[in-house]
């Protein structure tokens, strides 16, 4: 009797496994990532890649062992905090985040990550299959988008090397000269645009809006203007190499950098705004101020779907006594639900000129004060952010909770007083605003 509720049990756990076992092969179906979006260059990582002979772990931090001008200037840019922003870190702690994707251009090389995908579960963005990356490498995660992501490889012996710009030098690590293959990786992030579901977009076209503008900026790429020219040698003094055209690597953009402590760097790399004061007019009550995209060769603002101009225009009579305050918008308005769909645009095309006509009240008015602000994160946003922040990563929780304290949401990048009796301009020069910047809070 024994004997066969032994048998028994014996037989009902070797169904209830095979059962188990069928089930679960029905449920995992590995469907190749370059199946699920063919041709996508952000659906996929940089390959592993090995230690560059002569330089070690191919880090940002020993290759500033010889290029320590090139990274001083990365370690204040976007780029150097692309996984440390915490407006990222927000948005990746949401559940609707597909993680693995984002992550594929804020680290985008296989030694940052923990995991590594093999293939999705029925090709679903939210179901990737991964093993761990038994050569992940902490402290080059943390340096975000690094030197490598742009000029690192591996050849067809399994070796790294370096891609350069220039010939004629003489580093202790390979080099390859493609310029070009340089120039087109920034597209990889800043020019691509899919919906992955209904409410889901990442929306940058900054690639196409320059090749529109080329007639505007023949021969101009985004190195012209992000990383401008500087005569200097590559790497450090001692080592006595020529003066050549180098490059600043400070990745400036549109003037709101991710921690206030970065203000100092941003005109010291080379930030001037896309948009000018051009013009203006006072007669009748009416106010008519002209401004262009003079400098970007692409709309502005770029990129970031929710990032939008606001100009600011403040009415004063002769005691200095603001009278009153009245707005404008350039920028882009998205609808997110039920499904995402851009609602009005009305950015400005490079050198494209814009007039803001404003009817003044009729009261004693001495001087309007013209103000334009880059603005990054809406305070409404942000408030959303910092009631949310207990699911957001513990290491950056407390700044999220402060988020004004630690985060600029926005930049003043021109100033312009109007004298409306006397006729007379005067705009504030950048390094005043970008010192008033450093103390500003919020929106």
């Amino acid at each position: 009797m024994k004997r066969r509720l032994l048998f028994g049990s014996i037989s009902l756990a070797v169904a209830f496994i095979a059962v188990g076992s069928f089930f679960f092969q029905r449920r995992i179906k590995p469907i190749p990532v370059n199946e699920v979006f063919p041709g996508k260059v952000w659906s996929a990582v940089v390959p592993q890649l090995p230690d560059l002979e002569g330089v070690g772990a191919p880090t940002a931090k020993n290759c500033s062992k010889c290029h320590g001008d090139i990274y001083e200037e990365w370690q204040s840019s976007t780029h150097a905090h692309a996984l440390s922003d915490l407006q990222f870190q927000a948005e990746l702690a949401k559940s609707s985040s597909p993680k693995w994707i984002c992550l594929n251009c804020h680290i985008p090389i296989q030694n940052q990550r923990e995991t590594i995908i093999q293939a999705l579960n029925y090709g679903d963005y939210f179901q990737p299959i991964e093993i761990p990356n038994q050569k992940f490498d902490s402290k080059m995660q943390g340096e975000g988008v690094t030197c490598a992501t742009c000029h690192v490889r591996v050849d067809d012996l399994g070796k790294s090397y370096v891609i350069g710009a220039n010939g004629n030098t003489t580093p202790p690590h390979p080099v390859r000269v493609d310029k070009k293959s340089l120039g087109d990786r920034c597209e990889n992030c800043h020019n691509e645009t899919y919906n992955l579901n209904k409410s889901l977009v990442c929306y940058f076209q900054t690639g196409n809006e320059m090749r529109e503008a080329s007639s505007h900026f023949p021969g101009a790429s985004c190195v012209s203007c992000h990383l401008p020219e500087i005569k200097r040698s590559f790497v450090k003094k001692d080592l006595n190499k020529p003066i050549r055209t180098s490059h600043k690597h400070g990745f400036v953009g549109g003037g709101v950098p991710k921690e206030f402590a970065l203000y100092s760097s941003q005109l010291r790399n080379g930030y001037k705004p896309g948009v000018i004061f051009k013009n203006w007019n006072y007669k009748n009550h009416l106010l008519k101020i002209e401004i262009q995209n003079a400098n970007a060769g692409h709309y502005v603002p770029s990129g970031d779907p929710e990032r939008f101009l606001k100009l600011e225009l403040q009415l004063f009579d002769a005691k200095n006594n603001l009278i009153e305050t009245k707005n404008s918008i350039i920028g882009q308005e998205w609808e997110w639900e039920p499904n995402a769909r851009l609602v009005k645009e009305n950015r400005l095309r490079p050198k494209e000129i814009r007039e803001w006509i404003v009817e003044l009240p009729n009261k004693p008015i001495q001087f309007v004060i013209f103000q334009i602000y880059h603005v990054k994160l809406k305070n409404k946003t942000a408030e959303y952010m910092m009631l949310n922040a207990s699911s957001v990563e513990e290491v950056y929780r407390e700044k999220i909770k402060n988020l004004k304290e630690y985060y600029p949401f926005s930049s003043l990048v021109l100033e312009v007083k109007l004298d409306l009796i006397r006729q007379i301009k005067l705009e504030t020069a950048l390094e005043d605003l970008f010192l008033r910047n450093e103390s500003r809070r919020g929106e």
